[in-house]
C-alpha cells in the first residue's frame, strides 16, 4: 500500500469514526451473543453429539491402524483445565506477538504504520468539536490513574471483606503489574505524543502504549473474571463481556479523540492489555487449584 493510499483511507476512517465506533460495538456484542448461542446449542444436545462421537469412535476401533491412532491420540488429549490454560497460554502469546509486531512498525518513522497514525491523528483532530471533546474528556478521566486506583482499592476490599485473599490480592496485584508494565513500556519506546494536542490534555508521559487503554483494558478483562468465576449461568457472559470491551474501545477512542494518543498507542495497549490478563487469570486460577489441593 503507497503513501497516497495510507493517508487516503486515514482519511476515510476519520471522517466516519463515530459511526464506526458505534458500529464496532454493535458487531461485538453481537458476535459474542452468537458465541454464546453455539456455545449452549452444543451443551443442549451434548448427549446425542457425544454419542455420534463414540459411534465414530467405535467403528474407527475395528480397523487395527485406526485403533491404535486413536488410542494414541485419547491419551495425547489434555484435560479441561489444562485445555483452558493452553488456550489462555496460546491467546497471551499471540497478544504479545501482536504487541511486537505494532512496536516494530511504529518505531520507523517511514513505516506505513507511523504515516496512518500521523494522517489520521490530523484528520480526527479536524473534525473534534466543543460538545465531543467534553463528553470524551470525561470518558477519559474515568481511565486515569486516580480512578483506576480508587476502582482497585474499594474492590479489594470489598473481596477482602468476602474472604477471597487470593482473588484481593490477585486483583490488586494485576492492576499495580499492569501500570508497572506500561511504565517500563513507555519508557523503553519513549515515543513522543501528537504535537497538536491540547495543552490542557497534554501529559508529560511518553505516548507508547496507552496507559488509559491498558490499564481501562486490564480492570475490566480482570473484573470480569471476577464476575464471571462463580456463576455457572451462561446468560451473564454476554452482557458482563460486551460491557467491558465497549468501554475498553470506547476508552481508547477517547484518548485519539483528544489528540494525545496516536492509533497504534491505543491498540498496543490493549493488545498488551488482554496478554497481562490472561497471565493474571491463569495465575489465580492456578493458586486457587493448589488451595483446593
Amino acid at each position: 500500500m503507497g503513501e497516497l493510499d495510507v493517508n487516503h483511507v486515514a482519511r476515510l476512517l476519520a471522517e466516519h469514526a463515530l459511526l464506526l465506533l458505534g458500529a464496532g460495538l454493535v458487531v461485538v456484542t453481537i458476535a459474542l451473543a452468537t458465541l454464546v448461542a453455539v456455545i449452549r446449542a452444543a451443551a443442549r444436545h451434548r448427549t446425542p453429539i457425544l454419542g455420534v462421537v463414540a459411534a465414530l469412535s467405535d467403528h474407527a476401533r475395528r480397523v487395527p491402524l485406526l485403533r491404535h491412532v486413536v488410542d494414541r491420540s485419547a491419551q495425547l488429549v489434555p484435560s479441561a483445565y489444562v485445555s483452558l490454560h493452553l488456550a489462555v497460554g496460546l491467546a497471551v502469546v499471540l497478544c504479545a506477538a501482536a504487541f511486537v509486531s505494532v512496536a516494530h512498525e511504529t518505531l520507523g518513522d517511514e513505516s506505513e504504520i507511523a504515516a496512518f497514525d500521523l494522517t489520521f491523528a490530523q484528520a480526527l483532530h479536524e473534525r473534534t468539536n466543543p460538545m465531543g471533546l467534553q463528553v470524551f474528556a470525561t470518558i477519559s478521566w474515568l481511565g486515569s490513574t486516580g480512578v483506576l486506583t480508587t476502582v482497585t482499592l474499594v474492590v479489594a476490599a470489598v473481596l477482602l471483606a468476602r474472604g477471597a485473599v487470593v482473588l484481593a490480592v490477585g486483583w490488586t496485584g494485576a492492576q499495580a503489574g499492569g501500570a508497572l508494565l506500561n511504565v517500563m513500556l513507555k519508557t523503553t519506546f519513549m515515543r513522543a505524543r501528537p504535537e497538536f494536542a491540547d495543552p490542557l490534555l497534554a501529559e508529560s508521559s511518553w505516548s507508547f502504549p496507552s496507559g488509559h487503554a491498558m490499564g481501562t483494558f486490564i480492570a475490566c478483562g480482570v473484573a470480569s473474571y471476577l464476575v464471571l468465576r462463580d456463576r455457572r449461568s451462561w446468560r451473564w457472559v454476554v452482557p458482563v463481556l460486551a460491557i467491558a470491551l465497549s468501554w475498553s474501545v470506547v476508552m481508547a477512542f477517547s484518548r485519539l479523540y483528544l489528540g494525545v494518543h496516536f492509533a497504534s498507542d491505543v491498540i498496543a495497549g490493549l493488545v498488551a492489555g488482554a496478554a497481562w490478563v490472561g497471565v493474571c487469570v491463569s495465575a489465580m486460577e492456578i493458586v486457587h487449584r493448589r488451595r483446593r489441593a
